[in-house]
């Protein structure tokens, strides 16, 4: 499977609610405050569990990766241009079921 960031244009809106889990790899260092104001350095080569969602009916936005946090406030942001998907690990896609 692709990642997110492949497939969609700018403007593309998502016919239902959305998500990609993935492990990933940071490629270049990328430091991120969370709504907490919690501060975190992402290092080149760390590896961790990020995730993309989105919502139906609105624009696909798969510019950022979030830390997995089911708490919103503590998550994480990471550019997409700084990471580097290793396996999709479950996913559901924005375009509509065929």
């Amino acid at each position: 499977m692709s990642e997110m960031t492949d497939s969609y244009l700018p403007g593309d809106v998502a016919a239902h609610d959305w998500f990609v889990r993935a492990r990933v790899r940071i490629g270049e260092e990328h430091r991120a405050n969370s709504l907490e104001g919690k501060s975190r350095v992402f290092r080149p080569g760390e590896e961790l569990e990020m995730m993309q969602w989105g919502r139906a009916g609105q624009e696909i936005d798969a510019d950022a990766w979030w830390t997995t946090h089911h708490y919103i406030p503590a998550a994480h942001i990471v550019p997409a241009g700084k990471i580097q998907v290793l396996e999709i690990l479950e996913e559901r896609r924005p375009e509509a079921d065929v």
